[in-house]
């Protein structure tokens, strides 16, 4: 119940929605990625993954109509492929190994995957079928295991081989679709019994508010700036979700 809750909750709360908004709200993906690592601080992955999957969802569905025009859809097309096959590895993948070890794991890749690609020049060349189809299918294997779906996806459709603004559409689409998945892995694993949409509900004002900063900037700064900051940005929320899992690993040895 939301009584129950304290004020550092509700705090980690509006912080992650918040937060998880003006990143999406920019970049056009991100809110999951920023989301959770921070409402991970006050509540356990099981509770926070399929909170933010919602309203995830919802911010999706009700951009898409403005982006749908923008988004290149056999690019869309190749990478949803790839999520459908990942997504129930994923799922199969958390069984075996912790959680927490395969967010590690994924973000030192990440890291490493950005810096490499703020330093090379840009590639205007497309991306074969096969390439989109496994880079979808890693981001489907991450999106099952750890709602993590977006950094492979970002970083390749980041490198230039498609304008900013038919990037960000295409990320918003296929960010929208990750989500129904995760929607759908979380309702079949039984993740939204007890608090998690309560989460979401409390959540959606510091939601808003933080997608329309988000898009407000988004407006105002010059297209040309849109990888390097967005590429930033993931680096950022990476790093976050790297330290919020150590956080939580020292925490079970010191309690």
């Amino acid at each position: 119940m939301f009584n129950a809750l304290s004020n550092s909750s509700i705090l980690i709360i509006a912080l992650s929605g918040f937060l998880g908004g003006v990143v999406r709200g920019y970049s056009g993906f991100g809110f999951a990625l920023a989301a959770v690592p921070i409402l991970s601080i006050g509540f356990p992955p099981g509770l926070a993954v399929p909170a933010v999957f919602p309203l995830e969802l919802t911010i999706g569905l009700l951009t898409l109509p403005f982006e749908w025009k923008q988004i290149d859809l056999r690019v869309l097309g190749r990478l949803i492929l790839g999520a459908a096959i990942g997504t129930p590895l994923g799922v199969t993948i958390l069984r075996v190994l912790p959680s927490d070890l395969m967010r590690v794991i994924v973000g030192i890749v990440v890291v490493v995957a950005i810096v490499r690609a703020l330093k090379k020049s840009i590639e205007v060349h497309p991306k074969s079928a096969l390439h989109l189809i496994v880079i979808g299918t890693a981001s489907g294997c991450l999106n099952g295991g750890t709602a993590m779906s977006g950094p492979p996806v970002i970083v390749t459709l980041l490198d230039g081989h498609l304008s900013a603004a038919v990037a960000r559409a295409t990320l918003i689409g296929f960010i929208a679709i990750s989500a129904a998945f995760g929607v759908v892995a979380s309702t079949l694993s039984g993740g939204y019994e007890g608090r998690a949409l309560l989460i979401s509900a409390q959540m959606i004002p510091a939601v808003v508010l933080g997608c329309a900063s988000g898009l407000a900037a988004y407006s105002l700064m010059p297209r040309r700036y849109y990888r390097a900051i967005s590429l930033t940005v993931l680096g950022l929320v990476v790093a976050i979700s790297i330290a919020s899992t150590a956080w939580r690993v020292v925490a079970r040895q010191i309690y």
